[in-house]
């Protein structure tokens, strides 16, 4: 079996490396600018879909220009209501052709203001959803402990904000809508009690399995629906967490459950065209989140335990079925194959309390394995050729050393910090190009990205170019940038909008 293992993800490996071209990388110190002529003449590579920072969705090329407006609706109060809509997650059918996303529309909380303009004295009323911050002699800042209604006099300055976040779910729903725009979006799904957290389109166009959650309960439900018109939702699983993958012919997806009730979680196959469902038996807990099918799909990633608080990473078959250990670990492990062949990335996280961890690749085939990274990475995602991995780790401004060959994007905030970098999967050659300051929303992303990985990328489908988001700016304000950059470092990055999310189109 383990010889059978071999041929085929090998054979994998070699169908895509005969269409793979030398390429010719600088070093970072040489970096060449961008500029008015490189824009012109550079050969356009997929399309990228965005959050912007409106709440729409827009679809531009890499330079940022070539806009396409696929919502225009997003932040505008419905009239005679306190209810605003925002849209969410474009995800990029596999085609390319279609994108689907989630709109969610909330009641907002009250929010009343007066201002006067150099008063001598001014009456401050706080609302229910209000925060008062004061500064101390030394510096510091601290949560006022004032009245409801206090007198403020000579007051010097008053920074009046209301939040962003929170407010009561009126429905949220996942849309599809045509890359060109030329056609109005079409509804799939509506729901006014559960929320949509993640969705993923099934390998061939045709059906989209997406993430419900219950804003009461917090527990979860995969639905899944076909994208042709008339075609209604059906639920397939529920419980405290759900996370699937599909398999590459998009007949199937494999499901791991969350109990309710202290057992261990469950691993499941679904056959879509019949609508049937079997149970992959395991007597021990899974110590990993999300499943992952092969490039192949003749096998697939799954957990056991070998005693003493310790697991077995084992490569098991299509079914589910035991092939052979690959490795043992302690703690949780994230992984991702490659889409070359016979490789696999993983993170062990120790502790839970602790994200991120050194980054490994193991090659299933021979069963050598090499970590390519020391730091906490925390994300990891291959790039479509499998010959690069974009790497994100936890970092802090005293990380930054003076020779730094990349870009420091880092604000003068409290926020949290990350490093990305391109490293080779075979020597671990590593290129830093980025200290900056995640977007919220990629945060949020990076806390699941082993599910996230599986239907979104961050690279161009000619595995040369990156897009992500992040957030500049001061105490007096910041904004979120999307950002396009050569994977190499070689060329200088460029701000092509706004925006809270970016993912590139896979063809």
């Amino acid at each position: 079996m383990a010889a059978c293992a071999a041929v085929l993800l090998s054979a994998c490996g070699s169908a895509l490396s005969g269409q793979q071209r030398p390429r010719v990388e600088l070093p970072q110190e040489f970096r060449l600018p961008q500029n008015d002529v490189v824009r012109l003449f550079e050969r356009r590579v997929g399309r990228i879909a965005i959050v912007a920072e409106d709440g729409n969705i827009l679809v531009m090329d890499q330079t940022g220009g070539n806009i396409v407006r696929i919502t225009r609706d997003a932040n505008r109060l419905t009239p005679d209501t306190d209810e605003t809509l925002v849209y969410s997650l474009p995800v990029w059918s596999p085609d390319a052709k279609q994108i689907a996303l989630v709109e969610l529309t909330a009641r907002r909380r009250p929010a009343n203001a007066l201002v006067v303009l150099n008063p001598e004295t001014v009456m401050i009323q706080a609302g229910d959803n209000s925060l008062v911050i004061e500064q101390t002699g030394e510096g510091q800042t601290i949560q006022s402990e004032r009245q409801r209604t206090y007198v403020e006099r000579q007051p010097q300055r008053v920074v009046i904000q209301r939040s962003t976040e929170g407010g009561e779910l009126v429905s949220s729903a996942v849309y599809v809508a045509s890359a060109d725009g030329k056609r109005p979006l079409r509804e799939l799904f509506l729901s006014r009690t559960r929320g949509i957290p993640y969705l993923d389109w099934s390998p061939d166009s045709s059906h989209i399995a997406f993430l419900t959650q219950d804003v009461e309960d917090q527990t979860y439900e995969v639905n899944l629906i076909a994208t042709h018109d008339g075609a209604r939702p059906r639920r397939l699983f529920a419980g405290e967490s759900v996370f699937w993958n599909w398999h590459p012919d998009g007949t199937s997806l494999i499901a791991k459950v969350g109990s309710s009730n202290g057992a261990p979680d469950r691993l499941a196959l679904v056959d879509i065209a019949n609508d049937q469902t079997t149970r992959i038996v395991n007597r021990s807990p899974l110590a990993f989140r999300a499943p992952h099918f092969s490039p192949d799909g003749g096998y697939m990633l799954i957990t056991e335990s070998a005693g003493s608080g310790r697991h077995k990473l084992i490569l098991a078959d299509r079914m589910g079925k035991p092939v052979r250990t690959l490795i043992e670990f302690e703690g949780r492990i994230s992984f991702a194959w490659s889409p070359a062949g016979a490789k696999v990335a993983y993170i062990v996280h120790p502790d839970e309390r602790e994200s991120g961890g050194p980054l490994a690749v193991l090659d299933v085939n021979s069963g050598a394995r090499k970590v390519i990274s020391n730091k906490p990475v925390v994300a990891f995602f291959w790039s479509p050729d499998g010959q690069r991995i974009a790497s994100f780790s936890s970092a802090s401004a005293t990380d930054i050393s003076p020779d730094f060959k990349g870009f420091d994007f880092t604000p003068p905030l409290d926020v949290p910090y990350m490093l990305l970098e391109t490293i080779n999967p075979e020597d671990g050659n590593a290129r830093g190009l980025f200290y900056f300051a995640p977007t919220t929303a990629f945060r949020r992303l990076v806390t699941e990205f082993d599910r996230y990985s599986r239907s979104v990328t961050i690279w161009s489908p000619d595995s040369r170019k990156l897009v992500f988001t992040l957030t500049f700016g001061n105490a007096d304000g910041s904004r979120d940038y999307v950002l396009e950059t050569e994977a190499s470092g070689s060329i200088n990055p460029r701000v092509i909008g706004n925006g809270s999310l970016a993912f590139w189109s896979p063809r």
